[in-house]
């Protein structure tokens, strides 16, 4: 619609122009290149404004004409460039469904269409290590190095080729590189990480988190653990150096970062005992305790306090407990605190639920001290056979110490970085604990000794000898007694034997 208004305008403007150029009545006389010219102004100045308009349009056609090479020949390339992406297209979906002959043919047609190498290289790179030629593969990567729009693409490519050859030393380099080029790139961040943490080079990791935590490429919460972690790892290996100066001051800024970091408070107060300080120590085991129950906490803080009454280390492991009164630690701790009152029903209350739920050896030996307390040293002694046999508290530094190698370093801070716990759960559910059946035969009072009462049987046999002669009826016992006492012994003997079995 415009194109027609603008062409009507057109004509109206010429017919205008040449209607006025008509009407002019003056004349134009003068001489050009030497003709003397004399006529209507009309005509004249008509003719030299065709002309201009002829001339503008023959000079339009011939640069058209001469462009007309350049147009074909970009014509050409573009077609050229259309197959070549085309080309390039086919071989990415190739390289997708694993058809490396596809690929490689694609790779060959892109390179002959496209005249920029670096969309091709990484196809062809890929094409050849896709058909198993790594050398071709690792060419084409390392000349993407080149260009510095596929230098990043390269180096990801050279890094999982290390890789997969476990290459560690070169694929840290390409990932380092990788991670300083881009350092918003996830991949080149987890994988600077993991190297580190593979070499037990804490230093450098932290230094990766800090950075990923610049470019917000890490949740800050994932970031303070992965932080506190990595200095506690330092803050141990300062301990073992004998820097304990250095050592809990890294152990309390880990703590800052993460206050329930069981490792560090661990460390911190134990240090902080060694000088004497045991009001600080039992300061940071109950912040801890009260963020993360742990068993090693609970086996410092009972011996930070092992040389006071009874009654005032019960009180304080009461105290301990109420920071975390839901945690199994907390029951455990309120069983102790019986023990060390002679409490002993009310700790056996206390440990028969957890018992029945995954028992480990420390409550298999509490249990042990309440019985032997309540009855006697054998009554307990089928506890400390269960206690020995149980299996192992699987929670790393459940035994009261944290003390790994680089390994088991590694995998303590990957897991508090990225799950907030010390361990993975394990494969299978923890073993049935035991039934409330076993605890009542386990804990019912010792069944008289047979051989005692065959002693005092045949001590009062001698009295009968005392009888005078002349009596001529003996009183003897009646057969329903005898009954009884023979059931009585019958139940005894069912009572221990059946406790013998289960133990």
């Amino acid at each position: 619609m415009i194109r027609i208004l603008i062409f009507l305008l057109s004509l109206v403007l010429f017919a205008g122009a040449v209607t006025y150029f008509a009407y002019m009545d003056s004349r134009i006389t003068g001489e050009v290149f030497g003709q003397r010219i004399d006529g209507p102004a009309g005509l004249i100045v008509g003719g030299v404004f065709a002309a201009f308009l002829v001339v503008i349009y023959v000079t339009h056609k011939i640069k058209d004409i001469m462009a007309l090479p350049g147009k074909i020949r970009a014509r050409e390339e573009a077609a050229r460039r259309a197959r070549g992406v085309a080309a390039l297209t086919r071989g990415l979906e190739a390289v997708a469904v694993g058809d490396a002959g596809g690929a490689a043919h694609h790779a060959r047609l892109a390179q002959r269409n496209l005249d920029d190498v670096a969309l091709t290289r990484l196809l062809t790179a890929q094409a050849a290590q896709l058909s198993g030629d790594e050398a071709e593969a690792k060419a084409s990567y390392a000349a993407m190095l080149a260009a510095p729009e596929t230098e990043f693409l390269g180096l990801k490519g050279l890094y999982l080729q290390a890789m997969a050859k476990d290459d560690r030393t070169l694929a840290r380099e390409y990932a380092e590189r990788a991670f300083a080029l881009r350092p918003g790139a996830q991949w080149a961040f987890q994988s600077v990480i993991e190297l580190s943490l593979d070499r037990g080079a804490w230093g450098e990791a932290r230094e990766a988190i800090a950075k990923g935590r610049r470019n917000n490429i890490i949740p800050l919460d994932k970031a303070d653990r992965g932080t506190a972690a990595l200095l506690t790892v330092d803050a141990y290996a300062a301990a073992a150096g004998g820097d304990n100066k250095t050592a809990n001051k890294e152990a309390e800024t880990a703590l800052k970062l993460a206050p329930g970091f069981t490792p560090a408070a661990l460390l911190s107060a134990r240090l902080y005992a060694d000088e004497g300080k045991n009001g600080r120590a039992a300061k940071t085991i109950d912040a801890a305790f009260a963020l993360a129950a742990h068993p090693a906490l609970i086996r410092l803080y009972d011996r930070l306090y092992s040389e006071e009454e009874p009654e005032k280390r019960a009180a304080r492991l009461q105290k301990l407990a109420e920071k975390n009164p839901e945690s199994r630690e907390a029951k455990l701790l309120e069983a102790k605190a019986h023990v060390l009152l002679g409490e002993w029903v009310s700790a056996m209350t206390k440990l028969e639920r957890l018992l029945m739920s995954a028992p480990t050896s420390y409550d298999y030996s509490l249990m042990a001290e309440a019985m032997s307390g309540l009855n006697s040293a054998d009554a307990g002694r089928v506890w400390l056979e269960r206690a020995a046999n149980a299996p192992r508290d699987p929670r790393p530094g459940a035994d009261g110490e944290f003390h790994f190698t680089k390994d088991g370093w590694a995998r303590l801070v990957r897991e508090y970085m990225e799950f907030a716990r010390l361990s993975p759960p394990p494969l299978e559910d923890a073993g049935e604990g035991v039934s409330a059946e076993e605890i009542r035969l386990l804990t019912a009072p010792p069944a008289p000794d047979a051989a005692l009462e065959k002693e005092s049987g045949a001590e009062t046999q001698p009295q009968s000898s005392n009888i005078e002669e002349n009596d001529t009826v003996a009183e003897t016992p009646s057969s329903d007694d005898e009954d009884d006492h023979i059931h009585d012994d019958e139940e005894a003997e069912r009572a221990a034997a059946a406790a013998r079995e289960v133990s």
